[in-house]
């Protein structure tokens, strides 16, 4: 019988399938070889974590943040306040009317909450901590903390005032604006300055009785998630801005 009715030569391969031919393996270098490795061990154990994590149980109890962190976080509730009085300032700049009502309401979360409380804080337990190391920018800082109550009565006063008036417009905006001009640095030097040299200066034990007399003072004041009841009350007053959107600030 003839190769053509047998079929295709047997010696070699079929078209549809691979050669049983083992082919020559590729060259792997030594980088190659060990940075794979690496992967694979790293890999190992970041698998080997995450399972870890994974069967963690959730913790009973809340965790209660760092003072440095609790301050911070304030200091995002800040700014956004700082926000609300830009808005109104460019409001009033442009010959507009801003709601005298969100004015208000954001001078006074600044007094009740920012000057009253978080201030207090930084005054009675951080400031205290780390004077001795950064005894200048302290006094600075406390200086500035006396600078903002005043321009908090002033907007207070004249945001209460006939807004139809062009000299209270005028010190209404030039008090906004200065009370943004001093804020923006002076929470920037705190969270960069301050806080770091508390946690470097203060041991853990300490931190963490910081930590739960913050929470403690916190709750006995304005009662439980009072910072979630600030956010919402900031929130309420961006809507009132019309700054409520965050993609709008987007360039």
């Amino acid at each position: 019988m003839s190769e053509s009715q047998h079929g295709a030569d047997a010696t070699q391969p079929p078209a549809n399938r691979k050669s049983d031919v083992p082919t020559r393996p590729r060259h792997v270098d030594r980088r190659s070889l060990i940075l794979g490795g690496a992967g694979l061990v790293i890999g190992a154990g970041v698998a080997e974590e995450t399972n870890a994590v994974a069967r963690t149980p959730p913790p009973t109890e809340p965790n209660i943040p760092s003072p440095g962190e609790e301050l911070m976080v304030e200091h995002g509730l800040l700014k956004r306040v700082l926000l609300a009085y830009r808005a109104a300032g460019d409001q009033l700049a442009a010959g507009q009317t801003p709601p005298a009502k969100a004015i208000i309401e954001a001078a006074q979360l600044i007094s009740t909450y920012v000057e009253s409380f978080h201030e207090g804080l930084e005054e009675a337990y951080v400031f205290p901590r780390v004077r001795q190391h950064h005894n200048d920018l302290v006094k600075t800082l406390l200086a500035q903390h006396d600078r903002g109550r005043h321009l908090t009565a002033s907007i207070l006063l004249a945001a209460g005032d006939d807004l139809s008036s062009a000299p209270i417009r005028d010190s209404l905006r030039a008090d906004m604006a200065k009370f943004v001009r001093m804020y923006e640095p002076h929470e920037a030097w705190e969270d960069t300055v301050i806080y770091p040299a508390l946690r470097t200066l203060t041991t853990q034990r300490t931190l963490d009785q910081l930590a739960e007399r913050f929470a403690e003072l916190e709750n006995k004041q304005y009662g439980d998630h009072a910072l979630a009841q600030m956010i919402d009350r900031v929130s309420g007053i961006e809507e009132q801005l019309g700054i409520a959107d965050l993609s709008a600030f987007t360039p």
